[in-house]
């Protein structure tokens, strides 16, 4: 008795070190790595703070492209927008009757300097010629009018009326011979200063003006940016598969409206140990099996492996006992035309074929 307890001792050493070596050579041989489908997906977020006019889409639901998601009430946007429309209305209206006051002032400045100028530098001789002629003129006049008068031939009030205008013409003659006179001079340079004066301030109007029509359209642009962000879109076609407002609520900016999920692009995620990373290369293709799907195979192709490790667990070893092993995330596309497959489910990718 006491031998067969002894060789069935023997016996079950013999099965259990045949088994252990079994499983470390399926261990060593591994071909199946289980992972988890993953699919791309954006969270659509609100841009700017305020009350959820509206919410047009709900749990489930598939949306294209742009599609509209939620509205914010923009009425308080929008009135800002006019108000600044009036203002920037208003600044070009000013630009232009600035620039009329400028051009007007540049008008005037242009014949006060001629009258400074023809004052300090003297007539020119076609106007001495003018007034010597006015001059001659004028007194021939006078001395027939006196004769007239001398004769009684005309009353005292023409004989004066004469008198006057040779007396004009004597003074514009002089001026012409020997310029005008100091004061003259001044007053020129004084009219000369108050147009420059209003040259001046015409152009500070413009420039006043011109600053708040830029002031005015930097903050419609700016307005407009956030009256477009009212309008919350998706930045692209799939599924609602997470709602997490309501129509009427106050969200923040930054808040998550919705989650929308592109089943069309659809991959693997594997942690994939450094002893068994040499099977993997990049653009190979794979065999894929799912829990939902069992009866059926799926190609893939291996399209990203990590540089960097991810993460070490402690592991047995043969060789060396326990130690640390890093793993490397392995990414395997897989085509979802029929949108069988769904974000979480379990996934096998056999490698080595």
């Amino acid at each position: 008795m006491k031998r067969k307890h002894i060789l069935l001792s023997l016996l079950l050493s013999m099965i259990l070190i045949a088994s252990t070596g079994c499983q470390q050579e399926l261990a060593v041989n591994k071909t199946v790595f289980q992972g988890t489908i993953e699919a791309n997906n954006v969270d659509i977020n609100s841009k700017i703070a305020g009350r959820l006019a509206s919410l047009v889409i709900e749990e489930g639901q598939y949306i294209e492209e742009q599609a509209v998601v939620s509205t914010i009430d923009a009425r308080d946007l929008q009135a800002k927008r006019d108000g600044l429309v009036a203002v920037s209305k208003a600044a070009q209206a000013g630009i232009e009757a600035a620039k009329a006051q400028a051009e007007a002032a540049e008008g005037q400045l242009a014949a006060a300097q001629a009258t400074l100028n023809k004052a300090q530098n003297g007539a020119r001789v076609e106007e001495v010629a003018k007034a010597q002629a006015n001059y001659d003129i004028m007194k021939k006049s006078y001395d027939r009018v006196k004769t007239l008068f001398d004769n009684e031939a005309v009353p005292q009030a023409t004989l004066d009326e004469m008198e006057t205008k040779l007396n004009v013409a004597s003074q514009d003659l002089k001026m012409a011979n020997e310029g005008a006179r100091s004061e003259d001079i001044e007053a020129a340079k004084g009219q000369v200063a108050a147009y420059q004066g209003q040259v001046a301030a015409a152009k500070m109007n413009i420039a006043a003006s011109e600053e708040k029509y830029a002031q005015a359209l930097a903050g419609i642009a700016e307005v407009d940016t956030y009256i477009t962000d009212a309008s919350i879109k998706s930045p692209l076609a799939g599924y609602v598969t997470s709602l997490n407002a309501s129509s009427g609520e106050m969200v923040s900016t930054g808040m998550n409206i919705a989650t929308i999920t592109d089943l069309t692009d659809t991959w693997i995620a594997l942690d994939v140990d450094e002893t068994e990373l040499s099977k993997f290369k990049e653009n190979q293709e794979v065999v894929i099996t799912t829990l939902s799907y069992k009866d059926q195979e799926f190609k893939g192709t291996i399209v990203q492996i990590n540089k960097k490790a991810d993460f070490a667990v402690k592991k047995a070893s043969n060789e060396n006992g326990d130690f640390d092993l890093v793993s490397y995330a392995v990414k395997v596309k897989i085509e979802n035309p029929d949108e069988l497959f769904r974000p979480g489910m379990t996934a096998f990718v056999k490698v080595g074929l």
